[in-house]
């Protein structure tokens, strides 16, 4: 990364901004953290995680630990030494998490009741965590955090009609109580779910990128789409996706995959702010691409109690769309300005990336096997990992992972073997384990024996993920964290349903049902993107997810036409999601587009309202499947999901001519706004707006043709 991408990444990506220098020995005491954190998820997601608190405390102060060394008090220049406060809140944040430890069977026998000293434990607890919100998230959602807790005083307080010391104290112990020392508050599900699969899959990633995962869709990218029109735009839309689905941060993916795709587009003949918004809302589009879909959508699997695997079938196909919409639009771009691909002698074949890096995709295809097959998600990251492992692993390696991998599947029998007791029944899934080793085992070793070239895994570059994997873990974990503040206040007072209950009376004064849910549906959308803007995906999906799915269920008309409870909960989670993510792109607080613009050398602005358009489809698609669920193949048939995709990808066909204005000629301006409203019906579920749709969509196609057939019969002529 040069210098003006590395600053544009500070700018706008608070997580880019560590230290790096450190004297020998720091370095080592922080890999050694680093390195032993991960072990230890590993350690509890094969033998068991420990009791919540104490196992969500190791992970959250250990963290916050690693936090206080590598970022900076200041985020400025020249700020890369660590200063003697930054030592003071580390050791102190290790002293935290051994309190946690210690107290935590204490304060669970007592249901909750602390005492003077967790009190006081529990305010420094609370003064760090603000902290280091601060220095790894910015200023937004530390402020968030502390307006929550002052207004969680002011509710609290304002019961009493006379004040004292004593009752102050009593609140304020009752509001520690919750945020710090019970799984309500920071502890909650949020940090839950990141110490449990969140890490795990971000050890996965790390994993994938030293085997060289990101270089196989970069070069799939360009084989399969470099040579075509427009082609470099393509190659960002393809490979941003699923690397952005990969990595979990779309700003970070902005600055690092548009260092090499923007710079192309820009080649030849794009412009720089749709250069920008190219690469930037293909970035946040990873957010919503199955499988992984950043790390959020692990909570939501946690929130709502339901397995990870429908979470992944329900983001397919607005996933499909979404990125349907964007190569459509850029492909359209390219015809009009008559831009061409990169030349094929330049570009690698489909067939040299599929031997040199293919059989990396075999350990994305076992998470998805362990997952589709009942698995829980930590489990699947588990032996995703393993397979990776023995997949790519060096000649050296390859001996150590398989007497881990035997040791694991077999270790009661060894044990029992070892101690001379009975020996007990082989798991009943010995087999398919044996199988996720044997696969990768075995095209690992014919590689080698046909000497074909790829990057390989050994033990430096075994540790140098772990390694990475905590450090990437940091600014989830505090987010997590701190999010959990707000979550615990507004359990504490009731605030997300009171203003619920204030969006819903302004929707409530249109008698019209329909147009009630609309007005609300606009309502919710704006919500969750002013609570999206300038915050981390986890946070905006936590703090969507309790402020702004619940005015959604209480409307009649929206639990009527979910039909259930649970599937009304989920499409509203859904809904704010999509919004909540897509805040990254909409100005004025659009960091990943702002970030985009950085790299491209445009306008922020600009970059941002041209991300937008083009990913004008993801701002439809939630309102469609408020009305038809089945696009999230919940309760729908075969026949239903074949017919809502091919209709919807018409109807995104549309939407990409109406804001392009092309198909094999110019577009009249009468013809976008037929194209548009044929859009609209043909993505809105139902039989007659499809055949409308339908319609426009033929009347488009077949006039344009006769235009284009009209202009080269004249240019003959000539």
């Amino acid at each position: 990364m040069n210098k003006q991408n590395s600053e544009t990444a500070e700018k706008y990506d608070r997580e880019s901004t560590t230290r790096t220098d450190f004297v020998k020995p720091m370095a080592i005491a922080i890999s050694v953290l680093a390195i032993s954190l991960s072990l230890f998820h590993l350690y509890t997601s094969y033998a068991g995680s420990l009791v919540d608190v104490k196992q969500r405390s190791i992970h959250l102060y250990t963290l916050m630990t690693l936090g206080f060394l590598l970022y900076p008090f200041v985020r400025k220049r020249g700020s890369r030494k660590v200063p003697v406060y930054d030592y003071i809140t580390a050791g102190l944040s290790v002293f935290a998490g051994l309190y946690m430890f210690m107290t935590a069977e204490r304060i669970i026998q007592s249901g909750g009741q602390i005492n003077d000293m967790d009190f006081y434990v529990g305010i420094f607890i609370l003064l760090l965590l603000f902290d280091i919100t601060r220095r790894v998230t910015g200023w937004g959602l530390t402020l968030l955090g502390l307006g929550f807790l002052v207004y969680g005083f002011y509710v609290k307080l304002s019961v009493y009609p006379d004040l004292n010391g004593v009752i102050v104290t009593s609140v304020a112990k009752q509001i520690i109580a919750q945020l710090i020392f019970i799984t309500e508050g920071v502890l909650g599900t949020a940090i839950g779910v990141s110490a449990s699969y969140i890490i795990l899959f971000i050890l996965f990633g790390a994993f994938l990128a030293r085997s060289g995962m990101g270089q196989l869709f970069n070069d799939l990218a360009l084989a399969v789409a470099g040579h075509t029109k427009g082609g470099p735009a393509k190659v960002a839309v393809i490979a941003s996706g699923f690397l952005g689905s990969i990595n979990g941060s779309a700003i970070a993916n902005v600055v690092t995959t548009g260092t090499f795709t923007i710079p192309l587009m820009k080649k030849i003949g794009y412009k720089k702010n749709f250069a920008g918004a190219v690469e930037s809302a293909a970035s946040v589009g990873g957010q919503i691409l199955p499988p992984i879909m950043g790390a959020a959508a692990f909570i939501m699997a946690e929130n709502l109690n339901v397995p990870y695997t429908k979470i992944i079938l329900a983001g397919i196909i607005p996933a499909l769309l979404f990125y349907v919409g964007i190569l459509l639009q850029v492909h359209f771009r390219a015809a009009k300005r008559g831009l061409q691909g990169l030349p094929k002698s330049e570009l690698p074949s489909v067939k040299e990336v599929i031997a040199e890096r293919g059989h990396l995709i075999i350990p994305m295809l076992t998470l998805l096997y362990l997952l589709f097959s009942g698995k829980t998600p930590f489990y699947a990251a588990f032996w995703s990992i393993i397979a990776t492992v023995v997949i790519a692993g060096t000649s050296k390696m390859i001996p150590i992972i398989l007497g881990i991998s035997m040791f694991l599947i077999f270790q009661p029998q060894l044990s029992a073997v070892l101690s001379g007791s009975a020996v007990p029944n082989v798991r009943s899934d010995w087999w398919e384990l044996l199988l996720i080793v044997a696969v990768p085992l075995a095209i690992n070793l014919w590689r080698k024996r046909l000497r074909i070239k790829g990057d390989e895994v050994g033990v430096v570059d075994c540790l140098k993920a772990l390694e990475e994997g905590a450090k990437t873990t940091v600014p989830v974990a505090i987010a997590c964290g701190a999010v959990g503040i707000v979550v615990g206040i507004a359990s504490l007072t009731g605030v997300a349903l009171e203003i619920a209950n204030s969006i819903v009376s302004i929707g409530s004064a249109v008698n019209s049902p329909l147009i009630q849910l609309i007005i609300t549906l606009v309502l919710t959308m704006i919500t969750s993107i002013i609570l999206g803007m300038g915050l981390p995906s986890i946070p905006t999906y936590i703090i969507t997810s309790t402020m702004a799915a619940p005015i959604l269920l209480q409307l009649p008309l929206y639990r009527e036409l979910a039909g259930s409870t649970e599937t009304a909960t989920f499409v509203a989670h859904m809904f704010v999601f999509y919004f909540g993510i897509f805040a990254n792109i909409t100005p004025p607080v659009a960091l990943a587009a702002f970030a985009g613009a950085g790299v491209a050398g445009g306008d922020p602005n600009k970059t941002g309202f041209q991300a937008m358009k083009l990913a004008i489809a993801g701002f439809i698609v939630p309102f469609m499947f408020v009305f038809s669920h089945e696009m999230l193949m919940v309760d729908a048939t075969m026949m239903n999901i074949v017919t809502i995709t091919v209709t919807s990808l018409i109807g995104v066909f549309l939407l990409s001519i109406m804001t392009e204005g092309y198909l094999k000629t110019k577009v009249s301006t009468g013809f976008r706004f037929l194209a548009g409203a044929g859009a609209l019906l043909l993505i809105y579920p139902g039989l007659w707006t499809d055949f409308i749709g339908l319609a426009v969509f033929v009347v488009i196609l077949l006039f344009n043709l006769r235009q284009t057939n009209a202009v080269t019969e004249q240019r003959s002529a000539l």
